[in-house]
């Protein structure tokens, strides 16, 4: 499952930018990410008693240290390894909404501002449509009641054991094999008009506990958030105790399980996420890649590229707004899109990265005065250059020198929906005109205790970091004072059309940092 990045809504609309520097407008919403302390008892109410069965009380108390074939109720098909059967059901928009509206029903009861910011957001955005970015790339089918509570089950495992990396396709099967399908024969999944209710739900539910996973991640409060879920999630501490392997969830150990061979997850660029309750990590160093002091491995892949550009898309700030941010693009001359990284191209096996970043590739194709761009999963967008959310991106001259500071500020939490939580990070570069470079971050985090009647503050600065940096064309080389130096993308932005230089933003690998002068 997608599950790397925060759980954001579908790209929100673009307006056509009126600044000089169209660029670096800034579209702000709100985003829905609830944050652990205060909002993780009420993720607990998206699956309300009145169906059936519920989910938690179906698999709940089942789970030990044995692994769950063990522990799940037995059937026929599970045990003798038969296809199983699918459980199909329709998502329309009525049921969306419904589901939306018991979901904040129940949240009115504890929270009812949160409960009428939540309904200003979720009223705008589709959570469904999130649900499926989760289900990119796994063979999970978002309209089969079995492999949505196989997401579920599989994001609580990921949670309890704050896993990042994805879980692979034979995984994900095990689970739905040995652990869902069990279930089939009882409602809900056995009735289809149950099942579409209880698949709804699911989805909501997982869409919301992947938000609250984040936040507590990113304040670092994750064991607090396990420690106050609602007893309708599969235990932590169960979960905990379990390895996600190809033969699903087994016990920690146990002999004659074959490890799931794990999708690698995209880190943020501003932050790695704590793992324990610790503030907030600092935002790393810019990628250490290959040892610039080496030759670039791989400098024929610029002699396959077309253009370099960059497109709209949408980042998390402060309190959990939802902005625009952007990301370059390499166009290969064989019809191939790239989203890079912090990498430099040269530096990066492109046979290799596809195999292990398959969503990173793309097509692309003219069309008229624009292009087609298809992403992995046979997505097409149109795009014009200037248009507001497509752009052509400018190298640096060979050896040019800088003199400004460049400064990135994202951040999370939800105090931008009626929240206790704000969260900003902030990453910045200091480039001189004689060759030296100062690199520098702070986190900070406040809780203000609104619905807990605690509140808290925190903060840290990274330790300053500093020395050579040079410039040739796409590529930004720093040296540190400890002479290890480590090749990066780099990319100037560009303003007006046909399209200039814009020397006010730049792209350090694929991350966007904008002018201080």
């Amino acid at each position: 499952m997608r599950l790397d990045r925060p759980a954001v809504p579908a790209r929100a609309p673009l307006r056509r930018p009126t600044s000089r520097s169209g660029t670096r407008t800034c579209l702000a919403g709100a985003l829905l990410l609830l944050a652990a302390q205060a909002a993780a008892k009420d993720l607990g109410t998206g699956i309300p008693g009145a169906l059936p069965q519920r989910q938690a009380q179906a698999v709940g108390p089942g789970i030990d240290d044995r692994s769950l074939r063990e522990t799940a109720p037995t059937s026929r098909e599970a045990d003798l390894g038969e296809p199983d059967s699918r459980l199909p059901f329709v998502s329309t928009p009525d049921l969306r909404r419904a589901t939306v509206e018991r979901h904040l029903q129940s949240l009115r009861a504890t929270n009812p501002i949160a409960a009428a910011e939540a309904g200003r957001e979720l009223a705008k955005h589709d959570y469904d449509a999130i649900f499926r970015g989760f289900l990119d790339g796994t063979g999970l089918d978002p309209e089969d009641g079995g492999d949505v509570l196989t997401a579920f089950i599989a994001l609580q495992w990921m949670v309890a054991n704050d896993a990042t990396a994805e879980p692979n396709p034979a995984a994900l099967r095990a689970i739905r094999r040995r652990f869902v399908m069990p279930m089939a024969a009882k409602p809900p999944l056995s009735q289809p008009a149950s099942r579409a209710a209880f698949a709804e739900q699911v989805k909501l539910r997982s869409v919301l506990h992947h938000a609250g996973w984040q936040a507590a991640r990113q304040l670092g409060v994750l064991p607090r958030f396990l420690a106050t879920l609602s007893n309708e999630f599969i235990p932590a501490a169960k979960l905990q105790a379990l390895a996600l392997t190809e033969d699903g969830l087994v016990a920690k150990g146990q002999a004659g399980t074959r490890p799931s061979p794990a999708l690698p997850p995209r880190p943020s660029p501003d932050a790695a996420p704590p793992a324990a309750d610790t503030p907030p990590a600092l935002p790393p160093s810019a990628g250490a890649g290959p040892d610039a002091s080496a030759p670039p491995r791989h400098a024929a892949n610029w002699d396959a590229v077309e253009g370099v550009y960059f497109r709209a898309t949408t980042g998390v700030g402060v309190g959990g707004m939802l902005t625009i941010d952007f990301e370059p693009l390499i166009f290969l001359q064989d019809g191939t899109t790239y989203e890079i990284g912090d990498t430099a191209l040269e530096d990066v096996d492109l046979a290799a990265e596809r195999a292990a970043q398959p969503r990173r590739f793309g097509r692309w194709t003219r069309a008229g005065g624009g292009f087609v761009l298809t992403n992995a999963r046979g997505a097409a967008s149109n795009y014009k250059l200037g248009d507001g959310s497509f752009f052509r991106a400018f190298p640096a001259a060979s050896g040019e020198s800088v003199a400004r500071s460049y400064r990135r500020l994202s951040g999370g939490g939800n105090s931008a929906v009626g929240g206790d939580v704000a969260i900003a990070i902030e990453s910045r570069y200091d480039f001189k005109a004689d060759g030296r470079y100062g690199r520098g971050g702070s986190v900070g985090a406040v809780n203000s205790g609104a619905s807990t009647g605690v509140g808290t503050a925190m903060g840290r600065r990274r330790a300053p970091e500093g020395g050579q940096y040079r410039l040739d064309r796409h590529t930004l080389t720093l040296t540190g004072a400890d002479g290890r130096s480590r090749r990066l993308f780099f990319a100037y932005s560009s303003q007006k059309e046909p399209p200039e230089v814009d020397r006010d933003m730049i792209f350090v690998g694929d991350s966007v940092f904008s002018s201080e002068d």
